[in-house]
């Protein structure tokens, strides 16, 4: 942002490059002109209007005045008439950054282009592309980290950009002076959005242990974690397995699994032995008992008379899960 443009139209849907860019709009505009510089008091802007007599409006400030606006996306292209002139027309020393959460209006697009201002669409990467974005991210931190360290921190840390991000940053300071993590590394520094043991739950439903698991999930929830959260944890465990059995059923080979997966290999290797011996059928059962679990626990049961507490719900269902599992593990 050294030679400023008088108009930014800032939009996509990778909300961390999206909330870097505000950060350094606000920070310039308080280093110059103090704090609070660059804030819309009215929050997300609902209509065209209002950036539009803002720019009209009288100022006694000295320096650049910057004016940022959030919630674009929601501007009718109709609406955007009286802004056009605006952009074509703006006052010296001025300039306005407008965010847009998601798509922006086409016909804003162009008036920001045709006012001499730039547009900067930024799409966040697919959820297999994650490592891919986390190498990136760890390199703007001076931290090096490769395929395998990236995909153990997606794996761990889950597929949302902001919490990857904060763990990025966090895992740079620790590895200072060094600068570089390696897949082991991350998996025992890396604050994972499922702590060990809701996999060691996940992980004796797969294996049909039906004592181990229910031990765990007691354990869990003595310990504060939500019915929801393990839920979550085991049915994610469940369904990549289920993936790797997928894969294996149809021919592919252990050494090509890794790319298939999207997961690092010591990861790999594990899925992999755990779906040898469940089986896809046998997976399939167990995914099925929590999705109707879940459905009951909205509110949105099959079942009519459905009226269990949580704890006792997610118990019958990790009752069942394993007994699925188990009697395939058996047949093997």
């Amino acid at each position: 942002m050294a030679d400023l443009k008088p108009v930014y139209l800032v939009c996509g849907d990778d909300d961390v490059k999206i909330d870097a860019w505000r950060a350094r709009v606000k920070a310039r505009a308080e280093q110059e002109s103090g704090p609070g510089a660059a804030r819309d008091p009215r929050g997300r802007v609902a209509h065209a209007r209002c950036p539009r007599r803002r720019l009209a409006a009288l100022t006694f400030a000295t320096g650049t005045r910057y004016l940022l606006v959030d919630g674009v996306e929601s501007w009718k292209a109709g609406a955007l008439e009286p802004l056009e002139p605006a952009l074509a027309n703006m006052p010296p020393e001025t300039v306005l950054v407008m965010v847009a959460r998601g798509k922006a209006p086409a016909r804003l697009c162009k008036a920001v282009e045709s006012a001499s201002g730039e547009v900067h669409d930024y799409a966040a990467p697919r959820e297999r592309e994650l490592w891919k974005w986390t190498m990136e991210r760890a390199a703007e931190q001076n931290l090096k980290l490769d395929a395998d360290a990236a995909r153990t921190l997606v794996t761990l840390a889950g597929p949302r950009q902001q919490r990857l991000a904060r763990e990025v940053e966090r895992l740079a300071l620790l590895a200072h002076p060094e600068g570089k993590l390696d897949a082991h590394a991350i998996a025992e520094l890396a604050a994972g959005d499922t702590s060990p043991q809701t996999y060691e739950l996940a992980d004796a439903v797969v294996a049909g242990d039906v004592r181990a698991a229910l031990a765990a999930a007691e354990r869990l929830r003595a310990q504060g974690e939500s019915g929801h959260r393990l839920l979550y944890a085991i049915v994610r465990r469940l369904r990549d397995v289920h993936r790797a059995a997928e894969l294996l059923d149809a021919g592919v080979s252990e050494s090509d699994a890794p790319s298939k997966l999207g997961m690092p290999p010591w990861l790999t290797k594990r899925i992999v032995a755990q779906a040898k011996k469940a089986g896809r059928h046998a997976l399939e059962d167990a995914i099925c008992v929590f999705a109707r679990l879940e459905i009951d626990l909205r509110g949105g049961g099959l079942r009519a008379d459905f009226a269990l507490d949580e704890d006792t719900a997610l118990s019958l269902a990790i009752a069942k899960a394993c007994g699925a599992t188990r009697r395939r593990a058996a047949a093997a």
